[in-house]
């Protein structure tokens, strides 16, 4: 079987300012402070995020504009999680890199760099990776990871990769990643209990 956990190889090559690990960058002066956290849902387009929002909010999500644009801010709270585990779910426009080419990439990379005032900084980031097309998504999820946020890879459609012969090593991705990976079907709400451990254990990890 083919194995595929290699990084892209212009990782660090997308020219972003790199925040210090767990430092957030650029944090907006005078930012709302969350009553809650916020658990960001980011990824490139067709990688099951929505999917797997609906799949932890149990589509009882709020659904509006973001200030001042028609693109569309759907968010809803955690459902299931963890005690202790109060949170609210952002599932950004989906996106390919940090470089916006749209209005919908402009807000999820204003999102992440917390530009909107609207908004306060994310408290924890997961990013939705499509493991049948793994090359592609890393690309965008290493810019993401390089931003400091306590983050997490979903790691999407792995039954899907797995019908395709990729064999993928999650230990070894999340070694090389620095971050924790979790394999999920978001379709089949597969994964999702260790994914949400995982979170919670992130959040614990956290200065209150």
């Amino acid at each position: 079987m083919q194995s595929s956990t290699e990084l892209p190889p212009d990782k660090r090559a997308s020219g972003l300012p790199v925040a210090a690990p767990g430092a957030p960058a650029e944090k907006a002066p005078g930012a709302n402070r969350p009553s809650s956290p916020y658990i960001i849902l980011t990824g490139n387009p067709n990688c099951g995020k929505t999917t797997l929002f609906n799949a932890l909010t149990g589509l009882r999500a709020k659904v509006g504009n973001y200030a001042g644009v028609t693109v569309e801010r759907k968010e809803g709270r955690l459902l299931g999680a963890p005690a202790g585990l109060d949170a609210r779910v952002l599932d950004l426009p989906g996106t390919y890199s940090l470089s916006p080419q749209s209005l919908d990439e402009q807000i999820s990379r204003d999102v992440l760099l917390n530009r909107l005032p609207e908004l306060p900084a994310p408290s924890l980031i997961v990013v939705v990776v499509d493991a049948s097309n793994l090359q592609r998504n890393l690309y965008y999820a290493t810019q993401v990871i390089e931003l400091g946020y306590p983050t997490v890879i979903a790691l999407n459609m792995i039954d899907v990769a797995e019908a395709n012969g990729l064999s993928i090593d999650t230990e070894k991705l999340s070694k090389e990643l620095g971050v924790p990976v979790a394999p999920i079907v978001a379709s089949t709400a597969q994964g999702l209990p260790e994914l949400k451990r995982q979170v919670a254990a992130l959040r614990a990890q956290e200065p209150t």
